[in-house]
């Protein structure tokens, strides 16, 4: 994950963004512990409150979880329930998009080049 000091976006949610992506494309594992609060500040050259509010984003998005007194952690996601909500969040798209005007062809279209990427 890397800071951008030049960049508009507040550093918070350079941090959110970077660990998100991160997790996207496994660089960070489920279950894996993230550096402290402290430790993320001084590696980013950043005041601590800015890493903890950030820290703070991702346990409310349930992305991560902090035990006390072990450290912060990229949240275990139970794959059998992770897959049954996005299944009902992909039907409701699905259902959306033929009330819309948009086939199963297309749809498929679409995820044969998100696929590819």
């Amino acid at each position: 994950m890397q800071i951008d000091h030049g960049s508009r976006q507040p550093y918070y949610a350079q941090i959110v963004t970077g660990i998100e992506q991160d997790i996207a494309h496994g660089v960070l594992q489920s279950g894996e512990q993230l550096p402290s609060v402290r430790e993320m500040a001084r590696q980013h050259l950043l005041n601590p409150n800015t890493v903890s509010k950030a820290y703070k984003r991702l346990e409310t998005q349930q992305i991560i979880e902090t035990v006390p007194g072990k450290g912060t952690y990229v949240k275990v996601v139970d794959s059998t329930l992770f897959r049954q909500e996005l299944r009902e969040q992909f039907t409701q798209i699905v259902r959306l998009a033929g009330q819309r005007g948009v086939s199963i062809a297309e749809l498929h279209g679409w995820l044969d080049q998100m696929g590819e990427k």
